[in-house]
């Protein structure tokens, strides 16, 4: 059963990364990796680069590592995982999508950061900058990613856009778990086998007026979703569900 990790914001990169490993080890089952902040790959590009790339880089390699050592990088993180100097956009990619289009990558500027600001590069406007903030960290965003494509075996996931927000809702939202801290702007609240996000979603539209809310179960929670996330799945608005909260979407239609 997945543990609450979150009880505090982390105050430095590596309790950052730390309680990464915790998450995925929570809810895949796996011992979390050691957090040294150092990879050997990572010390070859720096070489190659001429600078010392963040520990928090290292890190991110470090990491997804053990995820493929474990079986679980496709699942967990599903587009591809890189540490590579990227010629096209000048940059370090730590991702991008299986088409190219779609790049997240660390700028040379912000390779020495402690841990680095992670950017997305669409080249999809013609005219516009294709670089787009995304995260503040290598390590939220690895904590991003997790959560996107987590989809626990025997529990559910319902996600529901531009719902409107409210201080009530927030409040609502917070009442199903135990523990919540800020992630850039979005709410991560915790429970056991229970995680939920609520506001502007990196990958929805940012010009939409309302927020985005996810939540995750675990399979302990399947048969007793709290009552603020079972009325959230009878929301009237565009949502997509499985397992538990598939039936009770489909109870309520």
């Amino acid at each position: 059963m997945f543990k609450p990790v979150f009880s505090a914001p982390p105050q430095s990169w590596r309790e950052w990364w730390e309680a990464v490993g915790e998450f995925a080890a929570g809810w895949y089952g796996i011992a979390a990796g050691e957090v040294t902040g150092h990879h050997p790959m990572a010390d070859a590009l720096g070489r190659e680069l001429g600078v010392s790339l963040s520990p928090s880089l290292h890190e991110w390699r470090a990491f997804t590592d053990h995820l493929n050592q474990a079986g679980l990088l496709g699942n967990a993180l599903r587009d591809r995982s890189l540490l590579c100097w990227d010629s096209d956009t000048e940059s370090v990619l730590l991702m991008q999508d299986v088409e190219g289009t779609v790049r997240w990558a660390v700028r040379p500027e912000h390779l020495p950061d402690q841990d680095s600001l992670v950017q997305m590069w669409f080249d999809g406007e013609p005219g516009a900058s294709p670089w787009h903030r995304w995260t503040p960290t290598a390590s939220q965003f690895a904590l991003q990613h997790l959560i996107v494509y987590l989809r626990p075996a025997g529990g559910g996931w319902l996600l529901i856009n531009d719902i409107p927000q409210s201080d009530e809702l927030i409040e609502r939202l917070k009442s199903a778990g135990c523990s919540s801290i800020d992630l850039d702007g979005q709410l991560l609240i915790e429970d056991d086998d229970l995680i939920v996000m609520a506001g502007k979603s990196l990958w929805s539209d940012q010009g939409a007026s309302g927020i985005e809310v996810e939540v995750k179960i675990g399979p302990s929670r399947a048969g007793s979703i709290p009552a603020p996330l079972a009325d959230l799945a009878r929301y009237p608005g565009w949502a997509g569900s499985n397992g538990a909260f598939l039936e009770l979407r489909s109870n309520h239609s």
